[in-house]
């Protein structure tokens, strides 16, 4: 996520507003016709930061990107195990009192 700030040059605490300003400031400059590369990284970069639930997502699942496919998967099934999991006659009552 802090590559994302790199390529904008914000700071980390940029607001939604200064965010989107700073984009449309340099897709203006960086053109896709003239240079399709940078373009695509400004894009990219705005995409996964342009507001809180972007960042959010960003923060969350990029651990996720950076596994190999077989480990993503295992950790997600994990997950999946443990939120499926029905909690036992003493776990409700414990948890209403």
């Amino acid at each position: 996520m802090l590559k994302s700030y790199l390529v904008l040059g914000l700071s980390l605490d940029a607001t939604d507003q200064e965010i989107r300003k700073k984009y449309l400031q340099l897709v203006k400059a960086y053109s896709p016709e003239k240079t399709p590369e940078t373009f695509k990284e400004i894009t990219t970069a705005y995409e996964s930061i342009k507001d809180q639930r972007s960042r959010a997502e960003t923060e969350l699942f990029s651990a996720l990107k950076n596994m190999e496919t077989s480990e993503t998967l295992k950790s997600l099934a994990a997950y999946i195990k443990v939120k499926r999991r029905n909690p036992g006659l003493q776990e409700l009552l414990n948890a209403i009192n």
